[in-house]
């Protein structure tokens, strides 16, 4: 026997599952398009990575919303509205921890790559001074 759904709590729960990742990842967008522009050389990469995020983090709530968010007719608003939010923050929680995941790993591989340059330029530059100061 399945309770009646009520749209309302459906509809309203659809919209707090689609806000909610689209204020996250907006927020994060500005930053995000500094470190993608850094890390991605080719044209219009971090515009993609960027949509990517928009994508994974939408879908990724709804798919929470609509696996296990509270649509009953006996469910209150608020429970249903408690609910959803919790499902929003999970899936919001989740797609930021995954870019900056994947961010962080490149961040340190370029950091790494940057340390390594330098270190090798600055012994290409020393061993000319020894040399000259070995021949004296």
């Amino acid at each position: 026997m399945h309770a009646n759904l009520d749209a309302n709590l459906f509809f309203v729960s659809l919209l707090i599952a689609l806000a909610g990742p689209i204020i996250a990842i907006t927020y994060l967008k500005p930053i995000l398009y500094k470190v993608m522009r850094m890390l991605c050389d080719a044209e219009g990469g971090a515009e993609f990575w960027i949509r990517c995020a928009y994508l994974l983090a939408v879908s990724g709530t709804l798919l929470l919303m609509l696996s296990f968010g509270e649509f009953s007719e006996r469910s209150s608003l608020i429970d249903a509205v408690r609910r959803s939010l919790s499902l929003v923050m999970a899936g919001v929680f989740f797609t930021v921890a995954i870019i900056s995941r994947n961010v962080w790993m490149q961040v340190r591989q370029w950091v790494a790559a940057r340390d390594l340059a330098a270190h090798v330029q600055g012994a290409r530059a020393a061993a000319p001074a020894a040399a000259a100061a070995a021949a004296r």
